[in-house]
This record gives C-alpha cells, sequence and structure tokens, in this order.
C-alpha cells in the first residue's frame, strides 16, 4: 500500500514540476485514476504536499550531491524521483533511509531509463553518508497506513479449495472471506 501511494506521489509531483496541473488537480486526477483508498490517499497528499513545502532545501541537498549536472537540467524522471527519496530519508520517520532508496529505485526501473537507477542510487548514496536526518516525523495518515500494512502482515493466508465467484474474489481482495 505504501508503495503504491509512493508511486503515485511521484506521479503528481512529476505533473507539478512539468506544469502540466496545479498541486490540488494532479492529487485528485491522479489518486482517483490511480485506485488509492481513503488511508492511501491521505498518505500521498502528504508526500506531496510535504515534497512541496521542502523544495527548495530539498533541492539545495540534491545540487550539493551532484557532479556536473543542475537539477533543474536533470531529466525530469530523476529529479522528482530524487525529490521523493530525500524528502522521504531526511525528514520522515515512517521508512527508513535505506528503504526509501529502494523504493524510488524500483520506481525508477519502471518510469525511468536504463541509466537512471545507478544515476538517482549514486546521489541517494552521497546524501545519505553526508547529510543529517532533519525530522522524524511520522504523520497520523503514514501511521495508518503502516498499521494496515502491520495487520495484513500478521494475517494468516487463505486457502480456499473451490471456484470462487468474481464477487467473492473482489472481496478477498478488498479485505473480506470467501464463504466456505
Amino acid at each position: 500500500m505504501r508503495h503504491q501511494s509512493r508511486e503515485t506521489a511521484f506521479k503528481i509531483i512529476y505533473q507539478i514540476d512539468m506544469g502540466k496541473n496545479d498541486l490540488e488537480t494532479a492529487l485528485q486526477h491522479t489518486m482517483q485514476n490511480d485506485g488509492l483508498n481513503q488511508r492511501e490517499q491521505v498518505f500521498c497528499r502528504e508526500l506531496v504536499t510535504a515534497v512541496e513545502e521542502h523544495l527548495d532545501e530539498i533541492d539545495a541537498i540534491i545540487q550539493r550531491h551532484t557532479t556536473g549536472w543542475r537539477v533543474e537540467r536533470m531529466m525530469s524522471v530523476d529529479r522528482n524521483l530524487l525529490r521523493l527519496a530525500v524528502y522521504e530519508m531526511l525528514y520522515s520517520g515512517h521508512i527508513s533511509p535505506k528503504g526509501a532508496i529502494n523504493e524510488v529505485l524500483d520506481i525508477a526501473k519502471v518510469y525511468g531509463k536504463k541509466e537512471s537507477v545507478g544515476f538517482i542510487n549514486s546521489i541517494l548514496d552521497k546524501v545519505l553518508k553526508n547529510e543529517e536526518k532533519r525530522d522524524t516525523l511520522v504523520t497520523a495518515a503514514a501511521a495508518a497506513v503502516m498499521a494496515d500494512e502491520t495487520a495484513i502482515a500478521r494475517e494468516e493466508p487463505v486457502v480456499i479449495e473451490r471456484e470462487i465467484t468474481a464477487e467473492e474474489a473482489e472481496s478477498i481482495l478488498n479485505g473480506g472471506c470467501a464463504a466456505e
């Protein structure tokens, strides 16, 4: 769930950066298209607004750890993935810095060019080694999403030994159980 929220947050940050949408339009349109539930939407909104709020400082951090590139001249996918990761690494307490790097690298494999993963990883590795954590904020939205994932991880798997209907499958995917 958090991965989907992050991926959607990246898409929104990208849209805003490219000037395609304002913050609210991008949030509403993209979260709806990506099918985020209410908790995921709140978490996604917090990621996006926090990155936007700290954008100048985040860009300065990225620039300090980049050789031969200016932030504004980077590929927009790379630039916005770096922004999301730096925010989570340095300002947020809901994921470890290495976890934030891994999450953003997974997204880079989907949206970036072949070189993006190495480029992003090298910059984030420098940030990890040279920057101090600015905050350890865990917002209520992040805590709710984390708690939900913890509950899902603890549940025993459901084994169904019969063919199920489409409605039962949908119920299972939404957290319900199939009738025996």
